[in-house]
């Protein structure tokens, strides 16, 4: 797993340190709840301010584009997960995370996307979505309504399994 942070100021450095400190257990939890693993993990941390940059890079450097998407989501979030040439790239924006609790929650949230793109098929459609929100190729009607339904069903099972976070309370 490696942990980069992306025009982090300095006075996020403490939730930083949250990330770099508990990410190897947020991701032992993800494996052994799920029973799946996560693949390559890269973790970039953030701050409010930067977030949409950082998601946006990541979704061009995923399917190698340079223009802007022509349909946006999911960049008011306090986490996002986006496939990568290796697996996956989770951004975390430790600003808009006010407590470790909520870091810890994020984490493990974002972490259980990674294990979801792993699964057949689920990386395709999540790329296949890039793809039309960049303007790459547009998906028909019957596959939006699909990826949609899919997201939203991988969402509450990220959801559900942020509750495991609370193992990582008295984690220094």
């Amino acid at each position: 797993m490696q942990i980069t942070s992306y025009k982090l100021d300095a006075r996020h450095q403490p939730g930083f340190a949250r990330v770099e400190a508990v990410a190897d257990n947020c991701s032992g939890i993800v494996i052994r709840e799920l029973n799946e693993g996560t693949g390559h993990v890269e973790i970039r941390v953030t701050n409010r301010r930067h977030f949409a940059e950082a998601v946006i890079v990541a979704e061009q450097q995923a399917i190698g584009v340079t223009h802007k998407p022509l349909l946006s989501d999911g960049y008011d979030a306090w986490g996002f997960t986006t496939v990568s040439s290796r697996g996956s790239v989770l951004l975390i924006d430790v600003e808009s995370c006010r407590t470790t609790r909520e870091i810890d929650r994020t984490l493990i949230h974002e972490l259980v996307h990674a294990a979801q793109f792993r699964r057949p098929g689920v990386r395709d459609l999540v790329i296949a979505g890039l793809h039309n929100n960049y303007g790459v190729h547009q998906l028909s009607r019957a596959e939006a309504k699909r990826l949609n339904r899919q997201i939203a069903g991988r969402e509450r099972e990220a959801a559900r399994l942020e509750r495991f976070a609370r193992q990582l309370r008295n984690f220094h």
